[in-house]
């Protein structure tokens, strides 16, 4: 309560003697000298007091004469706004000369009841000026009037009133309340230098907060940036090589990612003129709800082409309001979008409109989906600039942070207010809130002509797109090798398919979590994805492929905007075998992935015979290794029943017939039943050549019942008949 109490008096100190456009320091000086003068007014009272009671008219004399100068300077310091020090300083220098002359009165340094002490005051306050040469002016003043004193004192005479014990008690009285003065001035100025060394470390704090926003801005603009120009360089040397056959389509694709980039260039202006307070605001009279109908038919495709249902739920048909129609398509756009983007395959997404149940003069456009929602630590930074939700899952990461950061601000311009809600597990609401008023002009809404007709043309595209890539079948028994491409960007997809389809047999997943499930059932024999995707990134899905021993033998390139050395680190330790930034190089992509399936390749030298393995220094081996090992142990277990074979092995071991076809394929360059026929001769080598079984015995050992069979593919094996390796 003390330190409130303090602190209050504090801020209607410094309201009080304030004034527009005074500095910090300035401020600071005259707080420092106001209250320094209050105490010495209350000290200078207090001794005044005393001595009318000891009889000491000397002393009250002495007393009414610094409060004469005391007092006035408390009452015109509010009101001074420059040379303060100077005014000051007069003030100090005649208090000195003042007491000089009293102590000369009083005879002298020893019977003066202490007030030599008050120069000393003086001289500390004099620190307030922060101006070295007055202060050494008013010491070189003090100095000379003790000197001078102490010169006159065999002259002078005390005065008889003033005995001993009321000279001693002045002297303590003076003495004391000096020294409550120097330590209120110590306090005061480690008070100081405390708040200076608070002020340097919020501004060095700011400054760094300030750093490292630009450091993320940039980050997300250049991480925008690069996915485009990966498919526009790209395109355009498609184009450059075959422009018979790509043309036309390159020409598109570059002309729709230049446009993106435009987009996130005009949104950055946006933002700037806005702040600025230069964005012009073009208000009509014009039905929002026919522009929200028409806004919202035009994301029905997006939402048909993930299979989520968009639906319009107006309160009203028709509605004519003053607001300006190209600000209110951003808006609206922004919304639709995300909520389309955040929400899964088969969900919902609902745009609703009426006059609000409280307040008539209040029109509310929301915007609400059953897709992922925004965790509840972030919902109140998600319209600030730049701000992006860092999650383990990627899928909040897409975008700068411009996008709710300019609807918030066009709202805003309108008058309006925008609300975010994000019920733990329902989804998504942002709800626009816009007055209602019918003051502007009458304006056609001319720029609805035509828009259905484009809009309708748009859906058949994706249409015969979706019909298209969903009667593409592949074979999985294919020579090519399979690479399973997973990138949620169609135009990236469509330039990866352009640059890699003569190479391999490819399968396209959109997000981490097609992309498990396809790796689970094609079992590729590589993997080429991005790193931030919707409902499962890439790193999480690199995590549970590389723990799965269906697919932890997959070589996996991660492909990413994020091309940042913490990033590439954060990728490799989770068991990526490549890292490549976009833009990339063509080259250099079709060699890694050929090389890291040459490196596999390897793996199948290892496995190739039947001996111990070696100890593996490298992680994923190792876990290859396990694999293999548990493999023979299940083979061994059951190596005299010869009806035990790939059915019973893929039973023991948890994986599909195909699963387990296609790694095998790939780490022994044989089929299961080729491997274990060729493990059930190495184990009946080493029988013959180790124990004293027969030919026949051996043969039943390991699994043959058809001792002829036995031979026969012993033969072929080993290059002799079994007898002979026994003899």
């Amino acid at each position: 309560m003390r330190k409130s109490s303090v602190d209050g008096f504090k801020a209607w100190a410094a309201k009080a003697i304030s004034f527009p456009g005074i500095d910090e320091s300035m401020l600071t000086m005259k707080l420092n000298i106001w209250f320094a003068s209050m105490g010495s007014a209350f000290a200078i009272s207090a001794m005044t007091l005393l001595g009318y009671l000891l009889d000491l008219p000397v002393i009250v004399n002495y007393g009414f004469a610094l409060l004469s100068l005391t007092f006035p300077a408390l009452i015109i310091l509010p009101f001074l706004r420059k040379n303060i020090d100077r005014f000051f300083f007069s003030i100090q220098f005649t208090l000195i000369w003042v007491t000089f002359y009293f102590m000369i009165i009083m005879g002298g340094l020893l019977t003066s009841a202490g007030l030599l002490f008050s120069g000393i005051s003086v001289l500390f306050m004099s620190t307030s000026y922060q101006n070295n040469r007055l202060t050494v002016i008013l010491f070189v003043t003090y100095l000379t009037t003790l000197i001078t004193t102490a010169l006159l004192q065999p002259r002078l005479s005390p005065l008889p009133e003033m005995t001993s014990q009321k000279n001693l008690l002045f002297f303590t009285v003076n003495f004391s309340w000096q020294a409550g003065y120097t330590l209120l001035l110590i306090l005061n100025n480690i008070s100081q230098k405390k708040k200076l060394a608070d002020s340097k470390q919020a501004e060095t704090l700011r400054l760094k907060e300030l750093d490292e926003t630009k450091t993320k801005l940039f980050t997300n603009i250049t991480h925008e940036f690069r996915t485009p120009l990966t498919i526009i360089l790209g395109m355009a040397r498609l184009i450059k090589e075959k422009p018979a056959e790509w043309i036309d389509e390159g020409t598109e694709k570059i002309r729709k990612n230049a446009q993106n980039l435009l987009h996130l260039v005009n949104q950055m202006l946006d933002l700037s003129k806005l702040e600025a307070g230069a964005m012009p605001l073009h208000l009509f009279q014009q039905d929002i709800i026919l522009q929200l109908r028409y806004l919202c038919e035009s994301f029905s495709s997006m939402a048909l082409s993930k299979n989520i249902r968009l639906i319009f739920k107006p309160e009203m048909e028709h509605l004519l309001l003053d607001y300006d129609a190209d600000k209110m398509m951003h808006i609206v756009t922004n919304l639709l979008s995300n909520a389309i983007k955040f929400t899964k395959e088969g969900g919902l997404v609902q745009l609703t409109t009426g006059l609000s149940s409280q307040k008539n003069d209040e029109f509310f456009i929301r915007v609400q989906d059953n897709g992922s929602g925004i965790p509840e630590e972030h919902l109140p930074h998600i319209f600030e600039r730049f701000y992006r939700i860092e999650e383990d899952s990627a899928q909040y990461e897409n975008g700068t942070g411009l996008g709710l950061a300019l609807t918030k601000e066009l709202v805003k311009l309108m008058n309006g207010n925008i609300i975010a809600e994000s019920p733990p597990g329902e989804g998504s609401v942002f709800t626009v809130l816009l007055p209602v008023s019918n003051n502007a002009l009458m304006k056609e809404m001319n720029w609805l002509s035509g828009f259905k007709d484009e809009i309708n043309s748009h859906r058949q595209e994706i249409h015969a797109k979706i019909k298209s890539e969903s009667s593409e079948l592949y074979d999985v028994e294919t020579e090519r090798p399979i690479l399973l491409i997973v990138e949620d960007s169609p135009d990236l997809v469509d330039y990866l398919t352009a640059i890699l389809k003569k190479d391999y047999h490819l399968e396209i997943a959109s997000n981490g979590n097609e992309g498990l499930r396809k790796a689970m059932e094609y079992i590729p024999d590589i993997i080429l994805s991005d790193v931030m995707m919707p409902e499962m990134d890439g790193i999480a899905m690199l995590e549970k492929l590389k723990a799965d021993q269906r697919t932890s033998h997959i070589p996996i390139v991660m492909l990413t905007a994020k091309a940042d050395i913490a990033s590439r680190l954060t990728g490799l330790e989770r068991g990526a075998d490549a890292y490549m930034a976009k833009p990339f190089n063509e080259e250099e992509l079709r060699i890694r992935l050929r090389k890291l399936i040459e490196l596999r390749n390897l793996l199948r030298l290892r496995y190739a015979t039947m001996e111990s393995l070696p100890v593996a220094e490298n992680k994923a081996i190792a876990a290859e290794d396990h694999f293999i090992t548990r493999v023979r142990g299940i083979m061994e277990a059951n190596l005299d029943n010869d009806q035990f074979g790939i059915h019973e092995l893929c039973s023991e071991i948890g994986m599909s017939r195909a699963q387990l076809y296609r790694k095998f394929k790939t780490l022994t360059d044989r089929t299961v039943n080729e491997y274990l026929l060729n493990f059930r001769l190495f184990k009946a080598k080493e029988l013959l050549i180790k124990t004293d079984l027969n030919v026949s015995e051996v043969a039943f050992e390991v699994g043959f019942k058809n001792l002829s069979h036995f031979s026969r593919a012993f033969r072929e094996e080993f290059g002799q008949n079994p007898s002979s390796l026994r003899k």
